[in-house]
């Protein structure tokens, strides 16, 4: 028969496993689904111009915008929960990063359809509308999450 003591130092191995399955992975965002409307390269280098701008473009941040604004308050209110409910068995350490990737691409996608400052007068005309980041939409769906082995 198992003691108390026994019981509790099996239940906390289990969990200890159980953490130790977010140790496995890492959850990565960004640019990275393709897209027919741009070679990999095109979108780094369209990732880049956005985020830091240049001597024409002004820049406007997606990714490190999305970044700051989120990992302090709602990121980290996510991740509790869903470290909670690993160690409670219900979800596997891969599902938590899934969960928290799906939470940063919706994030980063809210970002880019908030994002200023507007368009250029002749940008405007260009496209037909004032929406920046937004001109064929393939960086817009090529944000996806991926979850990686460590």
């Amino acid at each position: 028969m198992e003691s108390g003591a026994d019981a509790v130092i099996k239940k906390l191995r289990l969990q200890r496993n159980r953490l130790n399955q977010l140790n496995a992975y890492q959850a990565s965002v960004g640019a990275i689904k393709s897209v027919p409307e741009h070679t990999p390269e095109e979108l780094q280098k369209i990732v880049r111009y956005n985020e830091f701008g240049t001597s024409k473009i002004p820049a406007r941040s997606f990714l490190r915008a999305t970044v700051y604004k989120n990992r302090k308050h709602s990121w980290r209110f996510a991740s509790h929960e869903v470290v909670k409910r690993v160690v409670a068995g219900q979800i596997t350490g891969n599902k938590a990063y899934k969960i928290m990737g799906q939470q940063m691409v919706d994030d980063v996608h809210q970002q880019i359809d908030t994002i200023g400052p507007q368009n250029a007068a002749s940008t405007i005309k260009r496209k037909g509308r004032n929406q920046p980041l937004v001109d064929t939409g393939g960086l817009y769906r090529s944000i996806d999450g991926e979850v990686l082995r460590r």
